[in-house]
């Protein structure tokens, strides 16, 4: 048997499952699925709701009683999204279609969360959108850091729920004692929570999770300001010429930017990890990735996100002029003496 979050279809002769207190018996043909259903968007203008979803096989078409819509797959990943005419909170008897096989779903019920929306943003601001699971060890200090950093609201999809995927640290080094909803709701006007409990599909990387969840942030917020940086958790944005930069201010003279990158990491194998990562990691190794800072009106209607790492409208920056620096402690990085040496805490005055 296979397990359900929001809703998810997965390659079994029988799925039994309960949503809403409600058991629903489903015959599986030959299909995985995910509809992010918690994370919903509505255009109040077009009278438009959009759903989000991503597959492991691809099916042909769908069918939703009573409801006008347009299903619309990506061509680079297995990601799609379907538009419904009016605020639909219900899909009716919702149906997937494959040649000849089809699963009916029964009711589809969606939520809208950035209807509670308290960012105080404007046009010409610069925002974060990211994925957090159970990283409480960490995501005090990175909030606090891109806050001064002139970043003026964070969204950060929750991903608490997601009981499948381990963190790649030793939790044993880790000290969680709050929720990623407990400690964002404690930046009020600054930082938006939203529920994405969703796990990845059998054999599939939480990338693909973390990738829908781009799609969403970045279709829902992309008219409400200037920029939206995609960078995780563990990464610092850093001006190492001018360490009072303000990153709206350096943005404003830029369109759509892709990062240069290094892994920074601590000397020991075992340090006690409560968000004071930029203490540590004072170490600077290998060239590694990128990150891409969107500039909104280069991004088509409806676009997806691909890829955090490059865009099609970007402009490659120079480390001089700013980095991105992702933080691998304790044994993900091996430390050696010839690392060069950088104190980001000491320059940002955390």
């Amino acid at each position: 048997m296979s397990n359900v979050q929001g809703f998810l279809i997965q390659n079994d002769d029988y799925l039994f499952f309960d949503i809403f207190s409600k058991i629903i018996s489903v015959i599986i043909l030959k299909m995985s699925i995910i509809l992010f259903d918690k994370a919903c968007l509505y255009d109040v203008h077009k009278n438009e709701t959009t759903l989000y979803g991503h597959y492991t096989k691809q099916f042909h078409n769908i069918w939703i009683e009573d409801s006008t819509y347009n299903l619309v797959f990506c061509n680079d990943r297995p990601d799609f999204y379907i538009k419904i005419s009016g605020k639909s909170t219900i899909l009716r008897n919702f149906i997937f279609i494959n040649m000849h096989e089809q699963t009916n779903l029964g009711d589809v019920h969606l939520l809208f969360p950035f209807e509670d929306c308290d960012l105080q943003i404007t046009p010409n601001s610069a925002i974060i959108s990211t994925m957090c699971k159970d990283y409480s060890h960490r995501l005090d200090e990175w909030i606090q850091y891109n806050l001064k950093l002139g970043f003026s609201g964070i969204i950060v999809f929750n991903n608490d729920g997601n009981k499948s995927n381990p963190l790649n640290e030793n939790l044993e080094n880790c000290v969680q004692t709050s929720s990623t909803e407990d400690i964002c709701k404690k930046y009020k006007g600054k930082v938006l929570v939203i529920e994405f409990p969703y796990s990845p599909l059998e054999t599939e990387d939480w990338n693909n999770i973390q990738r829908s969840a781009l799609h969403i942030g970045v279709n829902a917020f992309r008219k409400k300001c200037r920029n939206i940086a995609l960078i995780d958790a563990d990464e610092f944005i850093y001006f190492p010429n001018h360490t009072n930069m303000n990153i709206e201010d350096f943005l404003k003279n830029h369109g759509t930017i892709t990062m240069m990158s290094n892994i920074l990491t601590n000397k020991n194998e075992n340090d006690l990890l409560n968000n004071n990562i930029l203490d540590l990691a004072n170490y600077i190794g290998e060239d590694k990735y990128t990150k891409t800072i969107l500039h909104t009106e280069k991004i088509n209607e409806n676009e997806f996100i691909v890829t955090p790492h490059t865009h099609g409208t970007q402009e490659i920056i120079n480390k001089e002029f700013i980095i991105h620096y992702h933080c691998w402690m304790n044994n993900r990085y091996k430390y050696n003496e010839a690392m060069p040496v950088i104190n980001i805490s000491s320059d940002n005055k955390l």
